[in-house]
């Protein structure tokens, strides 16, 4: 029989709301939500909704005016891929030495592209190892 979550395998949820902190909190909630489904334990559910919201911190200043936040969130058991971005000028990069790069690498495996006027960081989370 198959599970709930061998369905999800290769699952994807996308999701566009607008380049503005205030729209962040629905890529957090959503990011939450779709761990759960991917039976993530409850601590890395809450480190991926803050690593998200890292992520969309590192991102947003370098959105251009106006502009979108597009997330795509990539379903497997055991494991959740979130991967947010927005359009910017071609030299855009991600600032890796401060606080929010910290927390970032710290909660989740993370991966920075910055390609034809489009950065993205894709977080990924994977269930936590059971002690024996």
């Amino acid at each position: 029989m198959t599970s709930a979550t061998d369905r999800l395998d290769g699952a994807v949820v996308e999701m566009r709301v607008p380049a503005d902190g205030a729209f962040v909190a629905p890529l957090r909630l959503t990011a939450a939500s779709l761990a759960a489904r991917c039976d993530l334990t409850v601590d890395d559910i809450e480190d991926l909704r803050l690593a998200v919201d890292e992520a969309c911190a590192l991102l947003l200043p370098h959105a251009d005016y106006g502009g979108v936040l597009d997330a795509s969130f990539v379903l497997a058991p055991g494991t959740l891929a979130v991967t947010a971005a927005v359009l910017s000028s071609d030299d855009a990069d991600a600032e890796r030495s401060g606080f929010a790069w910290t927390v970032l690498s710290a909660l989740a495996e993370v991966d920075v592209t910055s390609k034809e006027g489009r950065l993205s960081i894709t977080v990924t989370k994977r269930r936590e190892a059971i002690d024996s």
